[in-house]
């Protein structure tokens, strides 16, 4: 269980004595920018993270977050469409979260969630304008995904961003940027992909069969995912 599950579950016990100290919220729109046969093309979602301070836990201080919103949808035109997803994918682990961590390292924030300070929160309360995305001391991105069959869900397979021109030739990646907002979340991609409406099973996906299961961290993120990777914590 992460540490913020963990806070989450101590504090809606009875008698625990969990407090919510200060709090901060970023709303903010992502950039997927590329070149489609030589053209400057964007495409953007606005989400939102809430964060938040804990003190006097079982676990003494600490911070939780809360993610809202949806993958962002870039349409390619007749060549496909890249879905990024709200988590991210390293080699030989298992999906993990990315905008809560990288939204303070793309606004100067070098303090982790569970230690964030009164100045920290007063930047990310005040912060404007559009940055490049940047997690940590890593060049990692969120995770990029697509459908051979935008109706069939077990038609997944991720994407390397860097080679975009090997999955849709013409298409080069040239950045993904963090910009600051007051537009309303985005919510269009249930509209998009309708079995995300009413799927629960995470078997929708691709899976190994019984009899040949793969170790997880040789798993390829297609065999990881479910349904409630496609939204923040907040919008599933």
């Amino acid at each position: 269980m992460s540490r913020r599950a963990l806070l989450a579950s101590l504090c809606s016990l009875p008698l625990m004595g969990c407090q919510t100290g200060e709090t901060a919220r970023v709303r903010y729109r992502v950039i997927l920018s590329a070149l489609v046969d030589g053209k400057p093309v964007e495409a953007s979602t606005v989400m939102e993270v809430r964060y938040r301070r804990v003190t006097h836990s079982l676990i003494g201080t600490g911070g939780a977050t809360r993610l809202y919103g949806e993958a962002l949808i870039f349409d390619l035109g007749g060549k496909g469409a890249i879905f990024v997803l709200p988590i991210q994918h390293a080699p030989h682990a298992s999906s993990s979260q990315v905008y809560e961590y990288g939204i303070l390292t793309t606004f100067g924030i070098a303090n982790s969630i569970g230690s964030l300070t009164d100045v920290d929160l007063a930047k990310l309360n005040n912060a404007k304008g559009r940055q490049p995305f940047h997690l940590y001391k890593t060049s990692r991105l969120p995770a990029f995904v697509s459908f051979a069959d935008e109706s069939n869900p077990k038609t997944i397979y991720e994407i390397d961003p860097s080679e975009l021109g090997r999955y849709f030739p013409g298409v080069k990646f040239t950045g993904l940027d963090i910009e600051i907002t007051n537009d309303p979340i985005t919510k269009k991609l249930r509209d998009r992909l309708p079995w995300l409406r009413t799927a629960r099973d995470p078997k929708i996906f691709p899976r190994d069969p019984a009899t040949n299961r793969r170790p997880y961290s040789e798993l390829p993120l297609s065999h990881m995912m479910t349904p409630a990777d496609f939204f923040g914590d907040g919008s599933r």
